[in-house]
């Protein structure tokens, strides 16, 4: 028999809530911008990566020098008169006689005979350059591919074959494109082609057949003399509904997520590892050959291909608003130096800067000078921009609220109709979320940006997060948040903190899972909204659940009540156990082990070198309730800091005590943690050498943990043992006279949720009880889900009747009845 849940609607209780409130942000994190929703198939095309970038990395990274037994080349970087100096550097392409003298007739005669030639064909018979892409360049039947390169040739005309290499190293498709005789001036010269690969399928799409998925771009040189190559791109022409240079199965992906807005770039991107890599949106817009690249605070390239404009054409595209952030004139707090603020002397151009990109954005373009850029770009009309982000996760000191009232002042005097969204640290306590809040009541900030990664555990046991938030405050914009990992319990957990950020929406103005995407292979965070590689779109449970609420958005919402069985109580292990990790460097002294029954154990010194976990030899066997653990811990680098792991560490729900970044006391629970309590601030570096006298002592099986740093109590954590898991939220579209019933079961055992009195309060007919939509999401395995991988299943959607006002959720499920009338 299935359990029983009654619930019950305060009609009194009503809210008007906010219509903007489930969007995307996207962030150039995990490769998603060039070698993801960047349709360039070339990588360094413009052969300016470098050591920035990577330390292996040159000029020639990704690049395949291909020079043929018996000819000879010399491929060289060169920098004079380039095609834009805002990204100098270009390939000097010197080939020698090969065989004889070849003519330009001969170049194109090899040309034609390319897709007939045997296996020799995989090694061309001149030099040449083949770029790999990213991960290999995936072709597909039927398709058009747009090449374009700029080249200038010294002396004479040189031609240049180009051919699309399949998985065999075999030509697909070739042409050749002449770079023009040089004049006095050297000039550079632009040139173009198409190359099809053959198909009877005569409109290809996205999904169309894959002939290759390791291919190459070749670039043969068939006739001695010297060429500059730079700006090399191909692209295929398949769009999504005529959107350039965008993946269209990553933006379909976005599409059917139904955004109401979109976040755009970052993130730690905004604001980058100091000023010369702070994101500066008027870089980003105009020819893509003169916006300057620069290093990936990620770990790899930007080319900006995707820059301003292009994504403001996006959130046009997929119909939704968007919401730039820029830095609040500081760098990145997440660097050994800390922020760094612009200098005072600059602050004027800055906000100009800033001020631009809403001229840029809404102006008139006959009038102003950036909105006549933006229509240089093709757009004449303006993007209609209401919202603008200032600031991301920033340290909230004086040197920041300095300039950013500067910037805040100026936006609110010179355009009054945008809403400044503001920022309130990395976290949901702590220093920087405290300091955070109280300026911006203290300035009157609109909107002010929080951010939140935690465990499922932590999303179902803070439900009533905003529950008691100041509506006479600055709203709240939920920029960043996620469950830590990709199973179906992840999902269920957002989709039950959804269902109160929708019944708080009249406090919770928007709110953005992040991050966005992430492509196989190249992750730098778990998890990701979307997944993704060369050939497919991979989308986990917290995907369906974004878009179960965003294409059911609502305009009012009630609170609601239930009475019976919602909670979990977990069967904690009294295993003892420990292990140090994390990725600072610290040495462990002291250390010992002592139960509460009096068992006392010694351990071994540990010079730990940030290249965990070190397991501790603990007795095998060992179980307690309750035990301290003292060490004395010697700090010497690592921002991040190192972690002392209790409890049953082999398993899913442990225990761990954090040092290093401030002070914390948290609770592994279903393998993914939180912290119950602690005194972490901002992101400084300790210095180096610094002691700690350490005590952690855990009760109850890890339910109760308290820290002590040199004989002061730092932090004292104690988890409430029963965690909701089932809920019920009700909110309605009035516009199109439809009411959704959310109802989350995280349980093993399906429930039966008694509606009678919530229909009756709402005043719903029989007529619209007999045939009610329900949208579900659902799984026998809660644990189910891999990283970088399709959900296992995905919503269904079914009608069922509620004439008797019952609606039985499955176990493991999250449900929306859509009830209209």
């Amino acid at each position: 028999m299935a359990d029983k849940l009654v619930a019950t609607l305060d009609k009194a209780g009503v809210r008007k809530i906010s219509t903007d409130l489930w969007g995307v942000f996207f962030e150039d994190i995990s490769y998603s911008g060039d070698g993801g929703l960047n349709s360039e198939l070339v990588q360094n095309g413009a052969f300016e990566y470098n050591r920035a970038d990577k330390p292996e990395w040159s000029n020639y990274t990704a690049w395949r020098k291909i020079v043929p037994a018996g000819s000879f080349a010399a491929f060289g970087v060169g920098e004079t008169a380039p095609v834009a100096e805002e990204n100098p550097h270009y390939a000097i392409a010197e080939i020698g006689k090969v065989g004889g003298e070849q003519t330009a007739d001969s170049a194109v005669s090899r040309a034609d005979s390319a897709l007939s030639q045997t296996d020799s064909a995989c090694t061309p018979a001149a030099p040449a350059l083949e770029n790999l892409g990213f991960d290999g360049m995936v072709f597909r039947a039927g398709e058009t591919y747009d090449f374009s390169i700029w080249t200038r040739a010294h002396g004479k005309a040189l031609p240049v074959q180009v051919a699309l290499i399949g998985d065999d190293g075999k030509p697909l498709a070739a042409t050749v494109v002449t770079a023009p005789a040089s004049n006095a001036c050297g000039e550079w010269t632009q040139l173009r082609a198409e190359l099809t690969i053959t198909s009877a399928q005569a409109d290809p799409q996205p999904n169309a057949e894959i002939i290759a998925t390791q291919g190459a771009l070749r670039l043969t040189f068939p006739e001695p003399g010297t060429i500059d190559l730079d700006f090399v791109s191909l692209e295929p022409r398949t769009t999504y509904k005529d959107l350039k240079h965008f993946r269209p199965d990553l933006v379909e992906a976005l599409a059917d997520l139904h955004p109401r807005f979109m976040r755009f770039p970052g993130g730690c991107i905004t604001h980058g590892l100091g000023l010369n890599n702070m994101y500066h949106w008027d870089r980003t817009i105009g020819p893509v050959e003169h916006r300057p690249h620069n290093f990936n605070v990620w770990g790899y390239h930007q080319s900006f291909r995707i820059g301003f404009y292009e994504y403001f054409r996006l959130c046009e595209t997929i119909g939704a608003k968007p919401l730039p952030v820029l830095p609040a004139g500081m760098s990145c707090q997440n660097t050994s130096q800390g922020p760094v603020p612009v200098a005072q002397e600059d602050m004027p151009a800055y906000i100009d800067e800033v001020l631009g990109l809403i001229d840029f954005c809404n102006a008139d373009s006959a009038t102003n000078k950036w909105a006549a850029k933006r229509a240089a770009m093709g757009h004449i009309e303006p993007f209609n921009l209401e919202y603008l982000g200032i600031g991301n996760e920033d340290l909230i000191d004086d040197v920041f609220k300095n300039r950013f009232q500067q910037i805040f002042d100026a936006v609110k005097a010179a355009h009054p109709e945008i809403t400044v969204v503001g920022t309130v640290g990395p976290a949901p306590s702590g220093q920087d979320y405290e300091q955070g809040w109280a300026y911006a009541r203290e300035a009157g900030i609109p909107i002010v940006d929080e951010h939140s990664y935690q465990s499922s555990s932590w999303w179902f046991h803070n439900l009533d997060h905003y529950d008691h938030t100041d509506r006479k405050g600055p709203k709240v914009y939920l920029g960043e948040y996620g469950s830590w990992d990709t199973q179906l319990i992840n999902g269920l957990s957002e989709a039950a903190f959804m269902g109160r950020m929708e019944l708080n929406g009249d406090v919770v103005h928007m709110a953005s899972y992040a991050p966005l995407f992430a492509k196989n292979g190249h992750t730098s965070w778990n998890p990701d909204l979307i997944y993704f590689d060369n050939e497919n779109v991979y989308r986990p449970y917290s995907y369906w659940v974004q878009q179960m609420y965003a294409t059911t958005t609502a305009d009012t919402a009630w609170p609601v009540s239930l009475d019976g069985p919602t909670t979990l109580r977990r069967d904690l292990p009294n295993t003892v156990s420990l292990k140090i990790d994390g990725g600072a460097h610290a040495d462990f002294a002291d250390l010992s082990l002592e139960t509460a029954d009096g068992t006392h154990i010694d351990l071994p010194d540990v010079s730990y070198q940030g290249n965990g976990p070190v397991s501790l030899p603990v007795p095998e066997g060992l179980a307690a309730d309750s035990y301290t653990i003292r060490a004395k811990v010697t700090y010497y680098e690592g921002m991040w800091g190192v972690r002392i792991a209790s409890g049953d560490v082999n398993g899913k729900n442990y225990n761990g005590t954090s040092l290093g970044r401030g002070f914390s006391v948290q609770v592994v629970r279903e393998g993914t943690g939180y912290a119950l309590a602690g005194t972490e601030t901002s992101m400084d570096a300790v210095r180096p050498g610094t002691t700690w006298d350490v005590r952690i002592e855990i009760g109850n099986r890890g339910e109760q943990m308290r820290l002590y740093i040199d004989g002061a109590l730092v932090a004292d954590g104690h988890e409430t043992p029963d965690e909701p898991r089932r809920t019920v939220t009700v909110s309605r579209d009035s516009t199109a006279g439809v009411t959704y019933l959310r109802v989350v079961n995280a349980l093993p055992e399906s429930v039966d949720v008694d509606l009678a009195q919530v229909l009756a309060a709402l005043n719903v007919p029989d007529s619209a009880k007999a045939v009610v939509e329900a949208t579900v999401l659902t799984g026998n395995d809660p644990y189910a889900g891999i990283r970088g991988e399709e959900s296992p299943t995905c919503p269904t959607s079914h009608e069922v009747n509620l004439a008797d006002g019952t609606y039985t959720a499955p176990a493991w499920s999250f449900t929306t009845l859509a009830v209209r009338g």
